[in-house]
């Protein structure tokens, strides 16, 4: 609006004045109304801000929780079967079975152990058999054998050609993991500190053959073997004396330290008849 006085009128300074006034205080109340816009618009933008910044350490954090369990879900499968079958089974949710045409089998137990852990605490008990097992674990990871399973106090490997590669020498691999695992247990035949009873004795029986491998289960998977291999290897350890580790015929002729080798004569195999057998000298 012209505030300029129109011709021939007289100005009004004070009229001027007010209207100057209302005009200014309008316009300082737009820009208080401005600052304040944009005030709230930076405040937003600051709380849109954070709530990303805070949903992504979320999402980082999340995503480093997923990273160890998997690395966690890798780990168990690596040990509960051989690596290349723990692959297959990642990438397509199955294991194809397998017919490995010569493996060696290795049978453990402990000599009378039924009778000597009748009155012993359970608790002490799984204690003395973890520790026991997780020494057999490690020698055989060293050997490059596999352990297969344990049920109650037999402790059950293989090894052979079960990851799809150049062949070890099976027979070899598992008789030096036979006699670590015999020089480890024969160390703590007098064991009372740790223990509530003396270590046990124990008995190892080797056969080598042909065998299917295979995971079975659902929820709960488990890498198994099957084949007369296993039980023959089986009833070689039931044939054995305490703390001696007997090979099988077949294991002997592939064994190519014949000097260790010593024969012990015909065993009686359940269902089997009559087996010749010889003995693995731990030293």
């Amino acid at each position: 609006m012209n505030t300029q006085p129109s011709p021939g009128r007289a100005l009004d300074p004070e009229k001027l004045l007010r209207r100057l006034e209302k005009r200014l205080a309008k316009s300082e109340f737009r820009r208080t109304e401005l600052e304040e816009l944009m005030d709230g618009s930076q405040a937003f933008q600051r709380r849109v801000i954070t709530d990303i910044e805070a949903a992504k350490a979320k999402i980082e954090q999340l995503y480093a929780s997923l990273e160890i369990e998997q690395i966690r879900t890798e780990q168990l499968l690596r040990s509960i079967m051989p690596e290349s079958i723990a692959e297959e089974l990642k990438a397509n949710g199955k294991v194809r079975p397998r017919q490995v045409e010569s493996a060696t089998v290795m049978f453990t137990d402990f000599v009378d152990f039924t009778k000597s852990t009748e009155a012993m605490d359970p608790v002490a008990l799984v204690g003395m058999l973890d520790r026991y097992y997780g020494a057999f674990d490690e020698i055989s990871a060293k050997h490059g054998v596999e352990k297969v399973k344990t049920i109650g106090d037999a402790y059950m490997t293989v090894a052979g050609d079960l990851n799809d590669s150049d062949e070890i020498d099976h027979v070899a691999a598992t008789c030096a993991a036979a006699v670590e695992i015999m020089d480890y247990v024969s160390g703590r035949l007098d064991q009372t500190e740790a223990d509530e009873i003396a270590g046990w004795a124990l008995r190892i029986g080797i056969h080598t053959g042909p065998i299917s491998t295979g995971v079975v289960g659902t929820k709960r998977l488990s890498f198994d073997i099957w084949g007369d291999t296993v039980n023959t290897a089986a009833r070689m350890v039931s044939a054995c004396a305490p703390n001696t580790i007997l090979l099988s015929a077949a294991s002997e002729k592939l064994f190519d330290q014949p000097h260790r080798v010593e024969q012990h004569g015909d065993i009686q195999a359940k269902g089997k008849g009559t087996l010749k057998a010889y003995r693995l000298r731990t030293s």
